[in-house]
């Protein structure tokens, strides 16, 4: 007589039936799985941050730096356009009728303690450049509208009193006129922006020009 077979533990069968399961759903997770992406593919994080070109301005430069902003990559063959879209450390040393002006670099020449001058590229250098001055023009002058009163952030050193277009133009020409003493143009910071001057902030300093 065959004997019957004994019947299975209900625990063991519930441990085999866990353990195929387990190893199935592995091999399910694995198989699924998204494969890894080269680095070099993914997007750069952004920092906000504009990407710098080369002979771009510096965003604001300082206020008496020794040295001329440079625009290594400027095209004199198109005449004196812009330099680049940016703060230029500069002045307006003329304006003709149509509202376009010309400014050249400066730079900050010092003498020992406070005492220095700005001084512009040397008589000769083709360093200037051309751009219109912008209807709405932001211009923010150190002495006052009317040059009789100072009106600058003693912060900053730069100029406050919100003044006209016009008052601008007329104060270069009133300088332009004046042959030969460059220290009476008035260095300030120049914005450029679409190849017009929009902003034109006085540097105040102890010397005038």
């Amino acid at each position: 007589m065959t004997a019957l077979a004994a019947p299975r533990r209900p625990g063991v069968a519930l441990a085999l039936l866990a353990a195929v399961a387990l190893a199935s759903g592995c091999a399910a997770d694995s198989s699924s799985a998204p494969l890894p992406v080269a680095s070099s593919s993914a997007p750069a994080p952004s920092t906000g941050a504009p990407t710098p070109t080369p002979g771009s301005a510096a965003a604001v430069p300082e206020l008496f730096g020794t040295e001329f902003q440079a625009a290594p990559e400027h095209d004199w063959s198109k005449g004196r356009p812009p330099p680049f879209e940016g703060v230029l450390r500069g002045w307006l040393t003329d304006v003709d009728e149509n509202g376009v002006a010309e400014y050249r670099p400066i730079r900050f020449v010092q003498r020992g303690g406070e005492d220095g001058h700005f001084d512009g590229p040397e008589e000769g250098d083709v360093v200037r450049y051309l751009a219109p001055i912008a209807e709405d023009v932001l211009f923010l002058a150190d002495s006052g509208c009317d040059n009789t009163t100072q009106t600058y952030d003693k912060a900053t050193n730069l100029g406050s009193e919100s003044c006209t277009r016009q008052t601008l133009i007329d104060n270069v020409r009133e300088a332009a006129s004046l042959t030969g003493v460059e220290g009476l143009h008035r260095p300030a910071l120049i914005t450029t922006e679409n190849g017009r001057i929009t902003k034109v902030v006085e540097i105040f300093w102890q010397g005038g020009g």
